[in-house]
């Protein structure tokens, strides 16, 4: 069956939506949800008041929009990072790089982390983004530590929650401290303590010159083909 096309008034409705969150992100992103006013969010978003009322009943409503855009923007991004490599700690490094990119380049992202990360503001839970990251992170890892290309006393979600945690918390204090330039910088020093601690020693190298590849010089990423398992 045909799929059923929008009509002129549903596309410029969507079009609307798209504004109010794409704006919305820039507020939160920039002063937090408490701090957001729904005036900012129209000023913002270049729509009056009155057409951003008619979308969204409330702020807590454009939020969760631009939590559930955010997930639809990073989950995809992470599969398809995954589909190009073989090995999982290649797989799992290199969907971080890319996140990294997401947070550097997209306000959307990056706003709808922070709401997620600041969900008690929200009375509905927020938190799907992460659930999913951590699940399919683990199902990767069990893998690995199945077949004896990582090492950990550690049950593999126990070990993607802690890598998880790991990643979220190295970004958040780049940003607080230095800035959002020094992100790659200190997800790639997240790396180099992570294969020290669940990588055997027989493939370390291999690991090293894959976290080399993602974050190289300048924090660049450099796309490889995939390599031997890791």
């Amino acid at each position: 069956m045909p799929g059923t096309r929008r009509t002129p008034t549903q596309e410029r409705g969507q079009v609307t939506q798209d504004a109010i969150v794409e704006g919305a992100a820039t507020v939160f992103d920039r002063i937090g949800y408490g701090n957001a006013s729904l005036s900012m969010i129209a000023e913002a978003s270049g729509i009056s008041q009155g057409s951003m009322y008619f979308h969204f009943k409330s702020k807590e409503q454009i939020a969760l929009a631009v939590i559930h855009e955010q997930h639809d923007r990073s989950m995809p991004l992470m599969a398809r990072v995954s589909e190009q490599y073989d090995g999982v700690l290649e797989r799992l490094i290199r969907i971080s790089r890319a996140m990294v990119d997401q947070l550097e380049n997209d306000p959307v992202v990056r706003a709808g982390i922070r709401l997620t990360l600041d969900e008690g503001s929200l009375s509905q839970p927020a938190g799907a983004f992460y659930e999913d990251w951590i699940s399919g992170t683990a199902a990767q890892l069990d893998l690995a530590l199945q077949a004896g290309d990582l090492e950990s006393s550690m049950s593999a979600p126990d070990l993607a929650r802690t890598l998880i945690g790991f990643f979220t918390g190295v970004q958040l204090t780049a940003q607080a401290t230095v800035g959002r330039s020094d992100i790659a910088a200190s997800v790639d020093r997240m790396w180099r303590l992570a294969i020290d601690a669940i990588v055997p020693d027989t493939r370390r190298a291999a690991a090293t010159q894959v976290r080399e590849d993602a974050f190289g010089a300048g924090g660049d990423v450099r796309p490889a083909p995939p390599a031997a398992s890791i």
